[in-house]
């Protein structure tokens, strides 16, 4: 994560709720960036500014699943929480598979939303620690081989 608050790129075309999304962001401290369709959203991701995605599944053109999975492609550390209103567990495990790191269903609270949000954060802070310290230690090895 970046020094300053997380920022999230939701990705709803339903406008309310995509507002509702943005309010429990913002209130819970991060930055948040609102579009209504999947080719809005995946035009922002090669900025590298985001370090959580959300976004509804079903949507007219792309839908939410191959957004997703191109979103993993150009930033595998992107933390992304998948929302829908068909909550149904065929579909957020197909949101699983292709990189999802948790999927909500519709109707859904506030709280909710934030404790998932927070709790993906934590997860992608983890694995980019993870990483970091794999690099390290390969590294280490690397150089004791010289």
């Amino acid at each position: 994560m970046s020094s300053s608050s997380p920022n999230v790129l939701i990705v709803e075309d339903d406008d309310d709720l995509g507002r509702f999304v943005v309010d429990i962001a913002t209130d819970h401290g991060y930055q948040a960036t609102h579009v209504a369709d999947a080719l809005s959203g995946l035009r922002l991701l090669p900025s590298g500014k985001f370090e959580l995605l959300i976004t509804d599944i079903r949507m007219p053109g792309m839908d939410g699943i191959e957004l997703i999975a191109r979103a993993k492609q150009h930033d595998p550390s992107l933390a992304v929480i998948a929302i829908t209103a068909f909550g149904s567990v065929e579909t957020g495990m197909r949101a699983l598979r292709v990189g999802a790191s948790d999927y909500l269903s519709k109707p859904f609270r506030s709280d909710e939303l934030s404790s998932r949000m927070r709790r993906a954060l934590e997860r992608r802070a983890r694995e980019i620690e993870h990483a970091r310290l794999q690099r390290q230690v390969e590294e280490v090895l690397r150089r004791g081989k010289s």
